[in-house]
C-alpha cells in the first residue's frame, strides 16, 4: 500500500544512513515514540475497518511522499494518519486532510484518546465502537495520563527514522514491482515495512525493521511472514547500512529477493 517513494528514487541512487557519528540511543527513543503514537491509527483501524481479512485490518499504508502511516478507509472514505517526523495525527476524508491536527508533544495518551473521540463525533462516526484494545501486545506501551509523549526530545532520531523509512520504502517498492502481485504495508506492532501478497499471489516475505531489542540498528530481512499470529519461517537479516551501501534500490531489492529464494 505504499506510494511511489519519489524522494529516494526507486531506480536511482540511495545514500547509506550512518550511525558512526550519531547517537543510537536517541534513535531508539525515537523509534519507541513512533511505535507508541502509531498505535492510535492501529486502534482506529481495529475498531472500524471492515474490509479485508480480520488479521490484516490493522495493516497501515506507508506514504513515502509525506512519510505518513495511514489506515485503510472506513465510514465512507475516512482514514487516520500519523506523520513522521513530528508524529502528528490527522484524519483524512477521501485522501484530503481534515482540520484539527493532534500534536503529541507534552500530551498524554488520555488526551490522544479524547481527541480521537471528539473527531469521530464531528464526523458522525459511532464512538461506542472505538476500542483501545489491540490484537497484539506491546511491552511498555504508554497508557492513561501518567506520562506524556515527548517527540521533541528525540527530534534528531525522528529525522533519522524518517530518512530510513524513505529509503526502505524505495527498496521494498522495487521488490513489490519485481514480484508483481505484492504491496508494501506497515505492521504497526513493530513499525516494520513488509511485502504482503495481493489476492491469489504466493508469499515471499521481505521486510524492513527500524530495529528491535536484539538488533538496535535498522535492518532488512527475509522470512517472518506478514501475519504475526501465524507460524513464521526463520528470519534471515542483513544490516540496513550494508544493504543500502549497494547504492541503488533495485540492486538492494534484488539482493533481498535472492536471499528469500536461496
Amino acid at each position: 500500500m505504499t506510494n511511489s517513494p519519489d524522494r529516494n528514487g526507486v531506480s536511482g541512487a540511495i545514500e547509506t544512513p550512518n550511525f558512526a557519528s550519531d547517537d543510537l540511543t536517541e534513535f531508539v527513543r525515537a523509534r519507541s515514540e513512533a511505535i507508541n503514537l502509531v498505535q492510535w491509527p492501529a486502534r482506529v483501524a481495529s475498531s472500524y475497518v471492515t474490509s479485508g481479512a480480520p488479521e490484516r485490518r490493522t495493516d497501515l499504508e506507508f506514504r513515502a511522499a509525506n512519510a505518513a502511516f495511514v489506515t485503510r478507509r472506513f465510514a465512507d472514505g475516512v482514514a487516520l494518519e500519523m506523520r513522521l517526523p513530528d508524529l502528528h495525527l490527522q484524519f483524512l476524508h477521501n485522501g484530503k486532510a481534515m482540520p484539527h491536527v493532534f500534536d503529541p508533544q507534552e500530551r498524554s495518551p488520555a488526551e490522544a484518546e479524547a481527541w480521537i473521540l471528539v473527531e469521530l463525533l464531528h464526523r458522525g462516526i459511532d464512538r461506542e465502537k472505538f476500542s483501545k484494545k489491540l490484537p497484539y501486545t506491546i511491552p511498555g506501551l504508554l497508557t492513561g495520563d501518567a506520562e506524556d509523549y515527548a517527540p521533541q526530545a528525540c527530534r534528531k532520531g525522528l529525522i533519522q527514522l524518517t530518512d530510513w523509512f524513505g529509503k526502505a520504502g524505495a527498496v521494498l517498492e522495487a521488490g513489490a514491482r519485481a514480484l508483481d502481485k505484492a504491496e508494501v504495508i506497515c505492521l504497526p506492532q513493530t513499525l516494520d515495512l513488509v511485502l504482503a501478497p495481493l489476492s491469489g499471489a504466493s508469499s515471499i516475505p521481505l521486510g524492513f525493521s527500524p530495529g528491535d531489542t536484539e538488533n538496535p540498528e535498522p535492518y532488512f530481512y527475509t522470512g517472518g511472514g506478514v501475519n504475526p499470529a501465524s507460524p513464521k519461517p526463520p528470519r534471515a537479516i542483513v544490516s540496513g547500512s550494508k544493504l543500502l551501501a549497494q547504492g541503488d534500490a533495485l540492486r538492494a531489492a534484488a539482493t533481498l529477493l535472492k536471499m528469500a529464494t536461496a
